[in-house]
Parts: structure tokens; C-alpha cells; sequence
């Protein structure tokens, strides 16, 4: 519990702004001023972390070795010499270039999904530091302590929705490009322009819902029978190798868990106020197919416990637009403030659980941190397998 003290200290304090940017709903000069407050307060907690989580262990030893001439820049060449994607590549040498200091390039990088974050939040939300509290709360936390190349890409597409919501083409694809510059999973982001703008049909949603728990319940090998199938695996042997690849993952897996009960939660809800989300803004059409995209990668996925959380990480923004969204769709008053108490505390209590980690100590830069050294053996030592 002590590890996640000053996680919840910022969850509450963001809910403090919550309450004073609504008693200001009114006054666009107070929310600016809040909006600004909240990058800071992100960026300061955030960017001036120290060797927090896992992320550091491989983008410390990268950012050491890494300078503009280790790049290659002929493409038609095979001998490569990319750390990672090129953008992020590029970004990387070009922080060292102006500050050799490895919490430079955290706190820039910090920087830059922060202001990404906002522009974001700012067109959607109404109360922005109640984004921040969703987006801490769904996927932000670890998108930003453990997926510092993903992130970034994640941030970019956030910013093109505009334009597949607008059908412009050019520059949907345009960041989409920028986006797998900095992380290979943002080719997923490229085929949603041509029908995520399409309201699906409620019952169609529910019935992919409803497989989805069928096949999560059951562990039925969906993704390796189909492979299975499409290359004449008549023998197993992908099978074998998967399940050597995997192996345990199952067992460890809960299937009745908090985050499973969540998605219910959440995937139930959206089907009873199907109709009044869209309502609420049009734009939840794209939102509710993003939150399709979500489920199905956690649910089908679940027999590669890394990559369907991995995959389910492009799609977890959905989270952020649909809760904000739903408490509107209480048309009672008192009902409303039940959920928002409930959503807060429970926010609360999952921010404990993701925090309540050796690897989750916080320190800052500003204050004192463990040296690389002394957080590689509390890592190696402690952290869970």
C-alpha cells in the first residue's frame, strides 16, 4: 500500500480540480487555467520520474549507445542499424544531442504526450482534469511508466481521429505514418479510416460482445485454430509450439477478475445506453467501435496474455470518451452522483492495485532518485516474473 501513495495522491488531486473546474463550468478562463495546471502537475509527476516500473532497463542501455551517426539512413540497404522505430530513433539522438541525460529524454518524451493528451481531452471533454483521472485510470499509467515508444504512437493517433471522423484522408494517414514512425503496432490505426465512422449495429455489438466472453470464459484457442487452419496444421505443430511459447498462461490467467467483471460492466452498459451515447455526441459511433476493437483483442487474444494486453492498449482510449459519457446518460440525479462515486472509488482502488509494486516506488528527479544500479537489483530481485 505505501508504494502507491503518491499515485492516489495524484488521482485525488486531480479530483479536487475535477470538482473546482465543475463548480466553474461556466467560466472558459478557470477550465483554461485548469487544463494548464493539469499538464503541469502530469508532466512535472511524470516527467521527472525516476527508474519507476520496467521501461528504463531497455532505453537506458539504448539512449547510452545511441547517436546520429549509428543511423543508417539508406532504406535499400538490409543492414539496418535502427535501436527501435525511426522516429522514436531520431527523437532519441536528437534528445542526447542536447542534453546527454537519460532523464532528458523521459521528461521530453513525457512532454510530448502530455501536450498530445490535452489537445485530445480539450475537444471532447469538458472537464479535463476528469480525463486525466479515466486516462491514468484505463491504460494511462502504464502506457506512460512502460510503453515509451507505444505511447507516443498512441498519443499521434488520438490527434487523427479528427480527421477519420471528417474524412480527410491525407491527413489521417499523414499522422497514422508519424504514428508507426514511432511504434509498428500503429499499423493497426491504418484500415479503421474506411469504417469506423459507420454506426454498428447495436445487436451485431452485442453478439460480438457476447462471444468474446464466450471464447474469454471457455479459453477456446480461437486465434490458433484459425491459424491452424489457414496453414494446413493438420498435425498441431503450431499448436506445440504456441503452447510451449505460452505455456501457463492459462492457469495464471483469472477469469473472473476485477478488470474481466470491468469489461462486462462497462461492455453491459454500453449496450443499454447504445442509442443515448450517440446522442450525446456523434462521434461515440467511431468510440463505440473502438471499444469493439478492445474487447475483441483482450477476449480472442487471451491465450497470448502479452499481446492481447499489448494489442488492447491501442483500443483503451475508447474507455476515456464512453465513461466520461455515460454518467450523462443517468437521466436521475441521484443515480448520476451514485455512479460518480462509484467511478471514483473505484478508480481509487484500481490505481492501488496497479501500485502496490517494489518497481511502482516513486521518486523524482527534483527530490533524489536510486541510481540505475540500485533499482536493476531491487527489479531483479523483487519484481514478479
Amino acid at each position: 500500500m505505501i508504494y502507491s501513495i503518491p499515485y492516489v495522491l495524484l488521482l485525488l488531486l486531480y479530483g479536487f480540480l475535477a470538482v473546482y473546474s465543475y463548480n466553474n463550468r461556466d467560466d472558459e478562463t478557470v477550465k483554461h487555467k485548469i487544463g494548464v495546471w493539469c499538464v503541469i502537475i502530469f508532466i512535472f509527476f511524470y516527467g521527472l520520474r525516476g527508474f519507476i516500473y520496467d521501461d528504463w532497463i531497455n532505453y537506458l542501455p539504448a539512449f547510452q549507445l545511441c547517436d546520429f551517426s549509428y543511423i543508417n539512413f539508406n532504406i535499400f540497404e538490409n543492414n539496418y542499424n535502427w535501436t527501435f522505430e525511426p522516429g522514436f530513433t531520431l527523437l532519441m539522438c536528437l534528445c542526447k544531442a542536447i542534453a546527454n541525460d537519460y532523464q532528458f529524454l523521459v521528461f521530453v518524451t513525457t512532454a510530448i504526450n502530455t501536450l498530445l493528451l490535452y489537445n485530445f481531452l480539450r475537444n471532447r471533454i469538458d472537464n479535463i482534469p476528469v480525463g486525466f483521472i479515466l486516462f491514468l485510470s484505463f491504460g494511462g499509467l502504464g502506457m506512460t511508466t512502460n510503453l515509451m515508444r507505444n505511447s507516443i504512437a498512441i498519443m499521434i493517433f488520438l490527434n487523427a481521429l479528427t480527421y477519420l471522423e471528417n474524412r480527410k484522408p491525407l491527413q489521417y494517414f499523414g499522422l497514422c505514418l508519424l504514428s508507426l514512425s514511432f511504434h509498428v503496432s500503429a499499423l493497426a490505426y491504418f484500415p479503421l479510416y474506411f469504417f469506423f465512422h459507420y454506426k454498428c449495429n447495436k445487436w451485431i455489438y452485442l453478439g460480438l460482445f457476447i462471444i468474446g466472453n464466450v471464447v474469454f470464459v471457455l479459453h477456446i484457442p480461437v486465434f490458433l485454430n484459425i491459424v491452424s487452419v489457414l496453414l494446413g496444421d493438420s498435425e498441431g505443430r503450431i499448436q506445440t509450439m504456441v503452447n510451449v511459447y505460452t505455456s501457463g498462461q492459462f492457469d495464471e490467467m483469472k477469469t473472473i477478475s476485477i478488470g474481466y467483471l470491468e469489461r462486462l460492466l462497462t461492455g453491459g452498459l454500453v449496450f443499454c445506453y447504445y442509442n443515448k451515447l450517440i446522442e450525446i455526441r456523434e462521434e461515440n459511433k467511431t468510440f463505440i467501435n473502438i471499444f469493439i476493437c478492445y474487447f475483441l483483442t483482450t477476449f480472442m487474444l487471451s491465450e497470448f496474455g502479452t499481446i492481447s494486453l499489448r494489442m488492447s492498449y491501442l483500443f483503451m482510449f475508447a474507455y476515456w470518451i464512453l465513461w466520461y459519457d455515460l454518467v450523462k446518460c443517468f437521466s436521475i440525479e441521484n443515480n448520476r452522483k451514485l455512479f460518480l462515486g462509484f467511478m471514483f472509488v473505484y478508480l481509487l482502488l484500481k490505481t492501488v492495485g496497479q501500485t502496490n509494486l517494489i518497481t511502482a516506488d516513486y521518486d523524482n528527479v527534483l527530490f533524489g532518485i536510486k541510481t540505475y544500479e540500485e533499482r536493476l537489483y531491487i527489479h531483479n530481485r523483487y519484481a514478479p516474473d
